[in-house]
């Protein structure tokens, strides 16, 4: 049995003088007024009255006042709100840990969404607190959000429970225990525990409650101090088809038409149908009724003609429980030519890698001669941030331009870069195949007759190694990029030029440095994960526009890379120049994850080696109480003294 005070101690100070007054009440006597009569035989109780010469009477065995005392202790008892505390209330210690990841929208219980139950649940459990108790609240997603620290604060905790909103992030569990145990197991003075050490801090033990579907990873985490008990929330038997890959891309092939590509899967044991409608811009243009088996996947593709640019949206139209990975984006960014200045005396191999097709798409080449760097309109035109990219081909500029570059068998100007003399044969024997200015492109068995090596500057990325020294690379500069190739491409120096790799080099050049137009769509990215892109340097004034219509401004910095990280919301972002104004490329965010589609809840859970105890949905979690019980039997108590009164009265 325990107690929860409901009164301060002026309070009980009050109810403690009403016994007293009651009892007072039958020890006084009625004062009568003398009256003459003409006998007092008709009037023997009030001569009787007359002889007593005190205002205080005997107390006399009185069945009313018995009654009436007991009603006060009942109500005196009742504020203590009694009650019992077994194995099934919670700890003393809490902490509430709920799951609101994408797969908490699932609405199979009972009408409700997975969240909204885990909700209820958790404040039922904080009902069931004892005064003394405290617990926090943390929500969790593929991040904690801690929405209450300890308190013992019921209208706290609730309103930090309901104060939960779904998200579209995909689930992980290791960042809400870090912080759940960051009382229950505080640190020590050192990272490694000797006879010196010390606890900074002494630990304090808690109860995790993990309301969740169980959609994640085991946590590789040490609970410690924590003791944790995972409460599942879903039915048995849910149902969900989910789109799980879209994407586009143009036909290089045949020029205006689009291929988009979508793969499905029926994450539910029965089988299941679904119209998938394909939106450009809105507008329906196309739809296709897929039947899929549970466990079943399938592919779906599309063919869109006469598309430039756009924003593509697939939409599935079925019965199941979850409806955020029911939709899905892609797009295509409007293509466009980049601005690039060759500086060469004529270099045939060049000129043949700019004069295909995909390169002419891409960009408009502009070639003019090593001695016309100086004259006032190259000066100008170098320094007006026009151009995208300068490719010098043996030759260098007096000052670097406002723009990225590319340097082939020659340094930049300046003394960050240095490099050694011409030497000769080179191998190549080691290449940065990860990074996007060799993507695709094979330099093994290259037969180079001379080259120079290079010493980079700081924040440098070394992308091709001979035996000489670093014979490619690529640093940041300001704003701006700048790559080297520290050999010359002419056919009496190297086979590179004749081989199929060496357009595709120079392709990624014009993507990377440039940042040319693909002919694939736009990224795709989770919710929530940051969004990296690659942008011409001569835009410094960007900002980012959301689904929602919502504009960030985003600030350049000496990489050309920039990134985002607001993408909690499904859909369409675009990346748009202020000066001049027009939208440079286009990204989406999607849903995307097994894990999150398949909603079936977990029977039980383990975090790191430990098997975590499964509360089953229909344990009692609320503290059983006995004070509305108190009230009613004084309430009964009550009619019956009124009963025996009146009865009394009539007598």
């Amino acid at each position: 049995m325990s107690w929860m005070n409901m009164l301060s101690g002026w309070q009980w100070l009050v109810m403690a003088v009403i016994p007293p007054l009651v009892v007072m009440l039958y020890l006084l006597k009625l004062r009568r007024t003398p009256v003459q009569v003409p006998s007092t035989y008709l009037w023997r109780r009030t001569i009787e009255d007359l002889h007593v010469n005190s205002i205080w009477q005997r107390l006399r065995q009185n069945l009313l006042l018995w009654l009436q005392l007991l009603v006060l202790g009942i109500v005196a008892l009742a504020c203590l709100r009694p009650g019992i505390r077994d194995e099934q209330t919670i700890a003393q210690r809490s902490i509430f840990l709920i799951d609101n990841s994408a797969s908490m929208q699932a609405t199979d219980v009972a009408g409700m969404t997975r969240l909204e139950a885990a909700k209820e649940r958790a404040m039922q459990m904080v009902d069931g607190m004892d005064r003394s108790d405290v617990a926090m609240v943390i929500a969790f997603s593929d991040r904690a959000d801690v929405r209450q620290g300890y308190s013992s604060d019921k209208r706290r905790l609730k309103a930090a429970i309901q104060s939960i909103g779904p998200t579209s992030r995909t689930t992980d569990l290791i960042e809400a225990l870090r912080t759940a145990s960051g009382l229950a197991n505080p640190g020590r003075t050192s990272q490694i525990q000797d006879v010196n050490d010390i606890q900074v801090a002494e630990a304090v033990p808690a109860h995790v409650y993990l309301l969740s579907d169980g959609g994640f990873a085991t946590p590789p985490i040490d609970l410690g101090n924590l003791t944790a008990e995972y409460i599942p929330i879903g039915s048995v038997q849910p149902q969900n088809i989910a789109i799980l890959a879209f994407t586009c891309q143009r036909n290089e092939e045949k020029p205006g038409q689009v291929e988009a590509y979508a793969r499905l899967q029926n994450f539910g044991s029965q089988p299941m149908r679904a119209d998938a409608e394909l939106l450009l811009d809105g507008q329906l243009i196309d739809a296709e009724q897929v039947q899929l088996d549970g466990g079943q996947a399938q592919g779906l593709s599309f063919e869109i003609a006469d598309l430039q640019a756009g924003q593509l949206e697939l939409r599935l139209q079925a019965d199941d429980h979850l409806a955020v990975d029911n939709v899905a984006y892609a797009a295509l960014t409007p293509a466009r030519q980049l601005e690039v200045v060759l500086v060469s005396n004529g270099n045939t191999a060049l000129r043949a890698a700019l004069a295909t097709p995909l390169a002419m798409a891409a960009a408009h080449v502009r070639e003019i001669r090593p001695d016309e760097l100086d004259n006032e309109e190259m000066q100008r035109l170098s320094a007006s941030g026009n151009v995208d990219l300068f490719i010098y081909d043996n030759c260098a500029p007096t000052t670097m331009p406002e723009a990225n570059t590319l340097f082939l068998g020659t340094c930049p100007p300046g003394s960050d870069w240095k490099a050694s003399e011409p030497q000769g044969p080179i191998f190549v024997i080691d290449v940065n195949r990860g990074h996007p200015l060799l993507q695709y492109v094979d330099l093994s068995a290259l037969l180079i007759a001379e080259g120079i090596s290079f010493q980079l500057p700081v924040g440098a990325a070394e992308l091709a190694r001979s035996d000489d020294g670093v014979l490619m690379a690529v640093a940041p500069r300001d704003a701006f990029q700048d790559a080297v190739v520290g050999l010359k491409l002419q056919q009496n120096n190297t086979n590179w030029v004749n081989r199929r790799s060496f357009p595709i080099f120079v392709l990624n050049c014009l993507d990377y440095l440039g940042g040319a137009a693909s002919s694939a769509g736009a990224k795709s990215f989770r919710p929530g994960q940051q969004a990296v892109m690659h942008l011409s340097s001569r835009f410094d004034q960007l900002t980012i526009e959301d689904p929602s219509g919502k504009q960030t401004p985003i600030g350049r910095n000496s990489s050309a890379q920039i990134a985002y990280s607001n993408t909690d919301t499904l859909g369409i972002y675009r990346v748009q120049s202020t000066a001049p104004e027009r939208t440079l490329q286009m990204f989406s965010v999607n849903l995307f994850s097994d894990t999150e589609s398949n909603i079936q809840p977990a029977a039980d859970i383990r975090i790191g080696l430990q098997e975590v105890e499964t509360r089953t949905a229909a344990a009692t979690v609320v503290r059983a109480e006995y004070w509305r019980w108190l009230l009613a039997a004084g309430l009964i108590i009550l009619l019956l003294e009124w009963y025996l009164y009146t009865r009394r009265i009539a007598v």
